[in-house]
């Protein structure tokens, strides 16, 4: 059975746990409750559709996707912390670079951040980072 889904989130949250000076992390499907004026991270995986991109039934298969880390800051602070951290979060998921987990590589490409909101008593910034993935097909 393939675990190809599994596999690319893995690769992705346990590059973003590795970032230096790592603020808490809201983990999807986990009870988190912020801490008042704290800034947190909240990744998640847009996958887009697979494609074929071999010929015949064994051809490779091409699995494309963002991963969107949301950056929370407390609001009335300024907008510094928050863009440092989105900063930071662009510069370890560097283009080009290739996470490996359980024999799967997923490599990144360009990343970018969107504009900044406010959530209630948070100033939101999310930084999306393009990857790529060549696999068996299922």
């Amino acid at each position: 059975m393939s675990t190809i889904f599994a596999d690319i989130s893995a690769a992705l949250d346990s590059q973003l746990n590795t970032l230096t000076g790592s603020s808490p992390i809201a983990w999807a499907n986990t009870n988190y409750k912020p801490t008042k004026n704290t800034l947190y991270l909240r990744p998640n995986i847009l996958p887009a559709s697979a494609n074929q991109s071999g010929l015949g039934s064994a051809g490779i298969d091409t699995h494309l996707g963002i991963y969107q880390v949301d950056i929370f800051a407390p609001t009335g602070k300024g907008r510094g912390t928050a863009e440092a951290k989105a900063d930071a979060i662009a510069d370890h998921f560097k283009r080009g670079t290739d996470l490996v987990y359980n024999g799967v590589t997923v490599r990144l490409g360009n990343n970018s951040r969107a504009a900044a909101t406010i959530e209630d008593d948070r100033y939101v910034i999310s930084v999306s980072i393009n990857y790529m993935v060549h696999a068996t097909p299922r």
